[in-house]
């Protein structure tokens, strides 16, 4: 079964499940969603909010869930490709895809709290999500880092494609977001820019979460199929990222 799942073509199955279980139940529920629900300006926990998503919020926590479980045979998986080029940043890498999938079951379980905290926390479930993301950039990054080194003489047509494409979809959500959080951050300790920072931003989509949420899912995504289709046709447990050659 391991051995199976470690192939492509189990590979690539999984990732139409995980688009099915996961964009397939968040579009559904966002068409049923009781106000106009814009993916643009509105975050992904208002579909499993009991408050704003009251008859079909339990659609997309099962979905979410199940995209979780469908995840995690990647993680074994990047630690194979991974650990040729650097054993110990791999183990990272899939402890921190590893730790994002277990956040991300969980924000499924813990509906978002508008009034009551748990556990000491307020906002329990966007914690955990928060939390979900972090990691799932941690593991991209390690990724990244592992497939820049992997690039030597004779340098692989795949492994190039790889690196790039892996670094477009990870830095470009992050830096994004970390724009954003920085200009919102501003107008907090500096009141004086407030008013022109939001007066510029207020109507476009980069002010807004809910559109880096939807990004990172997208990127997250596009990070699983790259891992899966841009590695070498010959090679089904490893990626071709080799170490340069000790010459005597």
């Amino acid at each position: 079964m391991d051995a199976v799942l470690y192939r492509k073509s189990g590979l690539a199955v999984l990732l139409g499940l995980i688009f099915l279980s996961f964009f397939g139940t968040l579009a559904l529920s966002a068409w049923m969603f009781p106000q106009n629900y814009d993916w643009r300006y509105r975050v992904i926990s208002n579909l499993l909010s009991a408050r704003d998503n009251p008859a079909h919020h339990w659609l997309p926590a099962c979905g979410v869930a199940l995209t979780g479980l469908f995840m995690l045979p990647f993680v074994g998986y990047l630690r194979r490709q991974l650990e040729v080029v650097a054993p110990r940043v791999s183990l990272i890498s899939a402890a921190a895809f590893l730790a994002g999938i277990v956040a991300l079951i969980a924000t499924c379980l813990i509906v978002p709290q508008h009034a009551h905290a748990l556990l000491g926390i307020r906002r329990f479930h966007e914690f955990l999500a928060r939390l979900s993301a972090g990691f799932l950039a941690i593991g991209m990054l390690c990724g990244c880092w592992c497939a820049w080194k992997g690039i030597r003489p004779p340098f692989q047509t795949e492994t190039v494609r790889l690196f790039w494409t892996w670094s477009f979809v990870t830095l470009f959500p992050l830096t994004g977001l970390f724009v954003s959080e920085a200009l919102l951050l501003l107008t907090r300790f500096k009141p004086a820019l407030a008013a022109p920072i939001r007066n510029g931003l207020r109507h476009s989509v980069f002010w807004h979460l809910g559109f880096w949420e939807w990004t990172g899912a997208v990127a997250v995504f596009a990070f699983l199929c790259a891992a899966v289709f841009l590695t070498p046709p010959q090679a089904t447990s490893k990626i071709d990222l080799q170490l340069p050659t000790k010459h005597k």
